[in-house]
């Protein structure tokens, strides 16, 4: 029965590892600021838990793809804390970066601009489900030491450098801040 025991919390232990190793729980992230954007977005207007944007993502690639363009770049901009706002009634805006706007979109999706700005920047290429965990903490952290306030929501724009290889992402957050 200890042999069971033993090899049961062995296997747990191998697994919890394997997995954090797979989303990148052991990634750095890279830290800077820079002036980016201004970027034209294709987007549908979300409202719910965080977590599950990646359907609506998926409803504007689709679109994309049926205009024969890829999407090479998804985002995310986050409009709300959820430490402060219930779950439900998070918003969001999620979709596509684009070089110009298709023609016949469906009402449901709109044309927008993430503005060009002063930006700290944090590149992850862990998976983007960690990244609430993993790229906050130390964004927060960068933003106390240098003594910079956020003036606007994040944006996590997401880019998939492989479709065999799923694994092969980079998430780019941006934080608008107002430069010293």
């Amino acid at each position: 029965m200890r042999y069971i025991i033993v090899f049961v919390i062995v296997m747990v232990a191998s697994f919890g590892g394997y997995l954090a190793t797979y989303l990148g729980a052991f990634k750095g992230v890279e830290i800077s600021e820079a002036q980016q954007g201004p970027f034209k977005t294709l987007y549908i207007e979300h409202v719910g838990p965080y977590h599950k944007v990646n359907k609506v993502i998926e409803k504007v690639e689709k679109f994309m793809a049926s205009k024969g363009t890829i999407c090479q770049r998804t985002f995310g901009e986050y409009l709300d804390d959820p430490r402060q706002v219930e779950e439900a009634r998070l918003r969001s805006r999620v979709g596509c970066l684009i070089e110009s706007m298709p023609t016949d979109v469906p009402e449901n999706m709109k044309e927008g601009v993430i503005p060009a700005n002063h930006y700290v920047v944090a590149v992850f290429t862990g998976s983007p489900g960690i990244g609430p965990l993993k790229v906050y903490p130390r964004v927060e952290e960068y933003l106390q030491q240098k003594g910079l306030a956020k003036t606007a929501t994040a944006i996590e724009i997401y880019e998939i450098h492989s479709i065999t290889e799923k694994s092969a992402m980079t998430t780019t957050y941006l934080f608008p801040v107002q430069p010293k």
